[in-house]
């Protein structure tokens, strides 16, 4: 009898007889095999993330009829935060598999498994550039000492001129607190409306009676006035 080979799916049973078919199973199913092992690049996906060795794979499944089928395997990530003591902040909403946090705790923790992975095996870029400024670090303690987030001095450029780095950061971050002030201003509790609509419609007084007297004194100045609009714009209390 011919002898249960693996190989000798699909087609190469069509020709074969009943008895000797029933000795292998319905269907073959191809072993699946780390993208790694067999040379196939990195995805686009897995350059954003932590994904070790993991990635997108495929097996066949292949009956002896002929007929064959592909199934497409997508790596279970998960959405975690570190703590890096080398980045001098925390790292969050980072995708990571199971293969790299593995890799983590073999290479004893977070900061020394991307200054100690190899590249072929960590096989992210995100992961390169988190290296690159790790390394930017320890030649400066001082602009590690800043705090700011690891994504500042992610460009080459920035490393070179930190402090130039620090003051474009601090700019838009101002520059998007105000727009985001602006953009809700409307929607707070104390929101002055316009001179236009300062003024609604309501009863008159009736003939005769007291009026009684406004104290309007954001309005002894114009900047005065600017003043109070944007603090009510805040809501904040007084």
């Amino acid at each position: 009898r011919m002898p249960k080979n693996l190989s000798l799916f699909g087609a190469y049973l069509q020709s074969v007889g009943k008895r000797i078919q029933k000795g292998f199973k319905r269907a073959q199913i191809t072993r699946v095999l780390p993208p790694k092992t067999i040379g196939k690049p990195p995805s686009a996906s897995s350059q954003m993330a932590l994904w070790g060795g993991d990635d997108y794979n495929n097996y066949t499944r292949k009956t002896y009829s002929g007929k064959w089928t592909r199934r497409h395997i997508t790596p279970t990530s998960y959405r975690k935060d570190f703590q890096s003591d080398a980045l001098n902040t925390t790292v969050h909403n980072v995708r990571v598999t199971g293969s790299a946090l593995y890799g983590m705790d073999d290479a004893g923790g977070f900061d020394n498994y991307i200054m100690r992975t190899p590249p072929e095996e960590l096989r992210s870029a995100t992961g390169e550039k988190m290296r690159e400024v790790m390394y930017f670090y320890m030649r400066n303690p001082g602009v590690k000492a800043w705090g700011l987030p690891w994504k500042v001095f992610l460009r080459k450029r920035d490393r070179k001129d930190p402090a130039y780095a620090r003051y474009a950061h601090e700019a838009k971050k101002e520059k998007s607190g105000f727009a985001t002030a602006k953009q809700h201003a409307r929607f707070s509790p104390y929101y002055l409306p316009t001179q236009a609509l300062l003024h609604p419609a309501r009863q008159e007084f009736m003939e005769g009676s007291v009026q009684p007297q406004l104290n309007l004194w954001w309005r002894e100045g114009p900047a005065l006035e600017a003043a109070f609009r944007r603090r009510l714009s805040e809501a904040k209390s007084f």
